[in-house]
């Protein structure tokens, strides 16, 4: 075992993969390490900050590329892949990679035109033929966005932004709070009929390159050998017509002499000519590495029952038990999701709060004559998709203004964040009254509308049939 071990510290040998239990969690020292896998359940806090300790480790020389830097030496950070729920319990921020949602491919070709867009507004890109680019460049974006159907729900959400960036005197001059608006509110919503996929991706490549290239992103050098390598592929189906007939320019990409007088105009070009082309490529993938490990029995033992998880008191065993199965209990998904529950999930509740998890008397002593389905939803909160459901036709039905717009999302993401109102009163004060109070942009008849909304929310999780 001391060998292995020993070659796994060694960058040079393999395993470059290391599992084990309760082996290598403390007193083990890989620079190099970059991805943590916990695929247990931890409830040391020390053993918890050790586990996290064994990333922690700075390799200075370690030679590093992500979608994020480009190539770079040195570890910036590295991944934990928590599949147990362990910084839930321990109640610690994880910093995502990215914002936590992932974003479609024409979202970030979207996103990459808009960048290109406001980096052509520097004295450096003056000249004409850079500007009649960047027309061109707007009118895409801009015909996404007069494309986009008021009608439907999503757009509307965010109907403000859709109808100032409908005018395309909105793009003559875009500031960085544009970008972030384009990026936020309305590249979500952009759809492209582009139904060649391979193509699409090659528009992310170059559109990427192309702001490495303007903005002296590290990542510049990785595209540079993605776009190399594709011209190689295509020189090797020269077979076929059309790649025959753009013979000269996939040469060109290989050689020197291109990359050192490459103008981002140069990489517009190899875009527009051989995105078509992409699709007669088979990229090879990463070979499967396959490994041999044995699972064997150490012990036996038959008539004992397994002591269940001991925790430190009753709500925290209720908060850890509801944050976990959100899926997998039907009353608690039911309440995520703001559906109707049964007399059988209420029971179901009732039994799990004072039986399973403990008595009456701590349900009591911690929450009160709180209606078990009220603490769920505090715990487990409200989809944000079935908040913005209960409004949907509130919002289809009338012609909602900007205002009136805003005041429904803040409405939606409170309740998305803490599961109910406790009061349809609230809605009246703060958060709510500023910078426009509910009276002031709602009729007297949308109010009791959208009062009874709030209401019915609130009752899913109280009343059952």
């Amino acid at each position: 075992m001391e060998t292995v071990i020993d070659d796994f510290k060694n960058p040079e040998k393999d395993p470059v993969i290391a599992v084990s239990v309760d082996m290598l969690d403390t007193g083990i020292d890989v620079p190099e390490c970059l991805n943590l896998v916990f695929f247990k359940k931890v409830r040391s806090k020390t053993k918890f900050w050790q586990m996290i300790g064994r990333g922690t480790r700075l390799c200075p020389d370690l030679e590093c590329v992500d979608m994020r830097n480009g190539e770079y030496r040195g570890k910036k950070y590295f991944l934990i892949f928590d599949y147990c729920g362990n910084f839930e319990y321990f109640r610690q921020h994880m910093n995502f990679i990215g914002d936590g949602e992932t974003r479609t491919l024409s979202e970030n070709i979207f996103n990459k035109r808009i960048r290109l867009v406001k980096d052509l507004q520097q004295a450096a890109y003056a000249d004409e033929k850079y500007q009649d680019w960047r027309r061109s460049l707007v009118e895409t974006c801009h015909k996404q966005v007069v494309e986009l159907n008021p009608s439907l729900f999503s757009v509307k959400l965010h109907l403000r932004y859709v109808e100032k960036y409908k005018n395309k005197a909105a793009f003559r001059a875009l500031s960085e709070g544009d970008c972030g608006e384009l990026n936020k509110e309305i590249a979500p919503l952009v759809s492209d009929m582009e139904k060649d996929e391979s193509a699409k991706r090659f528009d992310n490549l170059m559109y990427g390159l192309m702001l490495a290239h303007m903005e002296g992103l590290g990542s510049f050098r990785k595209s540079k050998k993605q776009l190399i390598e594709t011209a190689r592929q295509l020189e090797k189906k020269i077979s076929i017509d059309a790649v025959r007939k753009k013979l000269p320019l996939i040469q060109e990409v290989e050689s020197a002499s291109f990359w050192t007088d490459a103008d981002v105009l140069d990489f517009e070009k190899v875009r527009a000519d051989l995105r078509s082309l992409i699709q007669f490529i088979q990229f090879k993938h990463e070979p499967i590495v396959e490994t041999g490990l044995k699972d064997s029995v150490i012990s036996e033992k038959e008539g004992d029952t397994l002591e269940p998880e001991t925790f430190e008191n009753y709500k925290e065993k209720v908060n850890h038990y509801f944050l976990q199965h959100v899926d997998d209990v039907p009353a608690v998904r039911k309440l995520v999701h703001n559906e109707p529950l049964t007399a059988k999930d209420y029971k179901d509740l009732e039994k799990i709060f004072t039986s399973e998890l403990g008595s009456k008397e701590d349900y009591q002593y911690y929450f009160q004559n709180q209606p078990f389905g009220l603490t769920v939803r505090r715990i487990a909160k409200m989809d944000k998709k079935a908040a913005e459901k209960a409004f949907s036709q509130f919002i289809n039905d009338n012609a909602l203004n900007d205002k009136q717009i805003a005041f429904i999302r803040n409405v939606i993401n409170y309740i998305s964040v803490n599961g109910y109102m406790d009061s349809p009163m609230t809605i009246f004060n703060a958060p709510f009254d500023k910078p426009y109070d509910a009276m002031s942009i709602f009729s007297t008849e949308d109010m009791r509308d959208l009062i009874h909304i709030i209401n019915t929310i609130r009752d899913n999780a109280v009343r059952y049939e």
